[in-house]
């Protein structure tokens, strides 16, 4: 009797630490569960650029929600390349990423060596959700590091990010929330989201008050969305591009943020461009050579 009883607890103990190892498998496989959920082949139109070039939209986790996205990359590739996350400007579906944005603009980055990967923030483009203009999707930008660490040809190492106006306004954002970039540019970027609330029309207004309040009654919430507030916080080699004659963020902007950074001895540089517009396309390839060498100056050279 006393031999069964051994035998007994002998199994229940080992029974016992199969269940234990069994839930620590478990738990080590759901630290390791994807976040792309699902990814679609894009029909590019044609141009220069996306004739060597291949788009996927992709649907990804970001805080419990399916967020859209899209990569962009050289249709041949030659070892693994820089991650280049591009954050878009606009409101819910204004400026959206498009066919002629995902054929041209990311065509042109990718074109150029990089795989880029950009997000339509939460609550856009079949996105679950709602957006914020810079409150919690902000981490849609910051997750694309991890939907990037899925792509066995991404050079996670070498990450930088591209912003453009309310894309600006994300960029300082995801740095000041750590997120580990490399270098970073921005054009035409908000520093000052109550400045730029007193500086557009009604129909931008009337998106404020829907998006983040009243600058009056949510003074945090503009602060803790304007850069110029929390400027020590700008760690990472940025590059800030504006056009003197910007219709939709001040130039002022640009550079009260440029004077404060200099006052920090950040590793910065600022360039600005007389009779520039928001978007600066008209000085397009000299804008993205800038950005380019910016980038090319704070790679890390894997081979040394």
């Amino acid at each position: 009797m006393k031999f069964y009883s051994l035998v007994l607890g002998s199994l229940l103990l080992l029974s016992s630490l199969g269940c234990e190892q069994s839930a620590e498998e478990t738990a080590g496989s759901s630290k390791e569960e994807k976040v792309i959920v699902n990814e679609v082949e894009v029909d590019l139109n044609e141009t220069e650029y996306s004739r060597h070039t291949e788009a996927k939209k992709i649907t990804y986790e970001s805080d419990g929600l399916k967020v859209t996205g899209y990569m962009v990359k050289p249709e041949k590739l030659e070892g693994d390349l820089p991650l280049l996350i591009y954050n878009r400007g606009g409101n819910r579906g204004y400026g959206e990423i498009d066919e002629k944005k995902l054929s041209h603009y990311l065509s042109y980055w990718a074109h150029q060596g990089y795989v880029v990967l950009a997000t339509q923030y939460r609550g856009v483009d079949g996105s679950e959700g709602e957006e914020e203009f810079g409150g919690s999707d902000v981490n849609d930008v910051i997750r694309l590091q991890k939907v990037a660490q899925e792509y066995d040809f991404i050079d996670t190492e070498n990450t930088f990010m591209l912003g453009m106006s309310r894309g600006g306004m994300m960029t300082y954002l995801a740095i000041k929330k750590g997120m580990d970039l490399d270098a970073a540019a921005v054009i035409g970027g908000i520093t000052d989201l109550e400045d730029f609330y007193d500086a557009r029309e009604k129909l931008v207004q009337d998106m404020l008050l829907r998006l983040v309040g009243s600058p009056d009654e949510n003074k945090e919430a503009y602060r803790a969305r304007s850069a110029k507030h929390w400027v020590e916080q700008l760690d990472a080699p940025l590059l800030i591009l504006h056009g003197e004659a910007d219709e939709r963020v001040p130039v002022e902007q640009a550079r009260l943020l440029a004077d404060q950074l200099d006052e920090q001895n950040a590793d910065f540089d600022y360039v600005e461009y007389p009779d520039g517009s928001h978007a600066l396309f008209e000085h397009f390839e000299e804008v993205s050579s800038e950005i380019d060498q910016w980038f090319k100056a704070h790679m890390d050279d894997n081979s040394d």
